[in-house]
């Protein structure tokens, strides 16, 4: 049962995720620090903050999607800033990208079957 935005499977995924990311980004040289560090930081933090916000607001069709269509975009922009980082050598291999693609898939799923189980009650617990 769901009964907070820290039980939903897309929130921890995306929380464990943040972790990984700035594991990579202590990796990369200083030259990027404002540009590639920053907003990568900037929007893997930005995904489970987003989902947590719009788990407040969930009683809002509308208002919830949007918060998970923005976290959707927030993955979509990390990765882009994660392939430019594995195109300069700075990641060695796509598992960081395929995770947030993944994860992208499912925020999707959720906004979409959000119609079909309004209640946090009855929200499968698996996206």
């Amino acid at each position: 049962m769901i009964k907070t935005f820290r039980d939903l499977e897309v929130y921890q995924e995306s929380f464990e995720l943040q972790f990984e990311v700035e594991g990579l980004l202590q990796k990369y040289p200083a030259s990027e620090t404002y540009l590639l560090i920053d907003q990568s930081k900037r929007s893997c933090r930005a995904i489970p903050a987003l989902i947590a916000e719009g788990w407040s607001k969930r009683e809002s069709l509308k208002e919830f999607q949007k918060f998970l269509r923005d976290a959707i975009g927030e993955a979509n922009e990390l990765t882009s800033h994660l392939l430019v980082a594995h195109r300069k050598g700075y990641i060695k291999n796509l598992d960081i990208i395929e995770k947030y693609e993944r994860l992208g898939g499912k925020l999707n799923n959720l906004k979409n079957k959000w119609q079909i189980y309004p209640s946090s009650k009855n929200l499968p617990s698996k996206n």
